[in-house]
């Protein structure tokens, strides 16, 4: 068992390309701001021209459509579970000795860069966000686009990967954390649509709703400890400027989902 978690260990955490990684906007792979706006830019242009003009939309089989939602679902269901598996190992690994506040408060006054295998993680979660945008595309070729896509959905999967980047540039505070726990609610909820998709639709669907709401909840109990943290410090923590950008695009998601359930519209359906 030792000789399993220490193989475990150097893949996610002590691989060279995992422990000296270091994020250097511009020279890292696909960490300019270009990237960030072209890839949201024509994912929002490909989604409103599809939805415009629906003869562009090719026509393939409902069996079609449920494998490739089952191939996707399962890649990024395994994808989730390795990334919280590596971001708890990395975490533990980083943190300095008994500095459990090190986890959602990143020291300021430049203390720390956005390097290391935690920042690696994160980066690898910020590039998945992207590899998300399929989900749109999946809802689209379905039948039931009408339905299931909405401006949430839209909304959501475009604000993510700036908060990925913003997070990486700014050596967010609460990053770490936040890829553990949106990893966590994808696991379950990717499993859910894997299993959809081949069939075996689970009975546990509300468990995925009450899984967001909790994830949500858990963000701004961490952020009130955050600021708390940040002000009575001498220093403070990184981050926190932009967190009030984040915090405000996350608030606006937290109350259309809201808005959503008094409604009776699942908010678990594809985020």
């Amino acid at each position: 068992m030792e000789a399993l978690y220490s193989n475990i260990h150097y893949w996610l955490v002590d691989h060279p390309k995992i422990s000296q990684f270091e994020w250097k906007q511009g020279h890292t792979f696909n960490s300019s701001k270009s990237f960030l706006i072209i890839s949201v830019s024509v994912y929002l242009y490909l989604t409103h021209l599809l939805l415009r003009f629906p003869t562009f939309i090719p026509t393939l089989t409902t069996t079609t459509i449920r494998n490739i939602t089952a191939i996707h679902s399962l890649i990024l269901c395994l994808l989730s579970l390795l990334m919280v598996i590596a971001s708890i190992l990395s975490v533990l690994h980083q943190m300095p000795p008994h500095d459990w506040k090190w986890i959602i408060c990143f020291p300021g006054a430049n203390h720390t860069l956005p390097r290391g295998p935690v920042f690696f993680w994160i980066y690898i979660c910020y590039l998945s966000n992207i590899l998300e945008f399929i989900d749109t595309l999946l809802i689209v070729l379905s039948s039931s686009r009408s339905r299931r896509l909405s401006f949430l959905h839209v909304y959501h999967h475009t604000v993510v990967p700036v908060l990925g980047y913003i997070g990486l540039q700014f050596a967010q505070s609460m990053s770490s954390v936040a890829v553990i726990i949106n990893a966590s609610i994808h696991v379950i909820m990717y499993a859910y649509y894997f299993l959809s998709a081949i069939g075996k639709r689970p009975r546990w669907k509300k468990v995925v709703t009450n899984c967001q709401i909790v994830q949500f909840m858990t963000g701004f109990l961490l952020s009130a400890m955050m600021l708390y943290y940040h002000f009575t410090t001498e220093f403070g923590y990184t981050g926190v400027r932009v967190w009030c950008i984040c915090w405000v695009l996350a608030r606006c998601e937290w109350e259309k989902r809201r808005e959503n359930e008094k409604v009776g519209e699942p908010i678990s359906e594809r985020k």
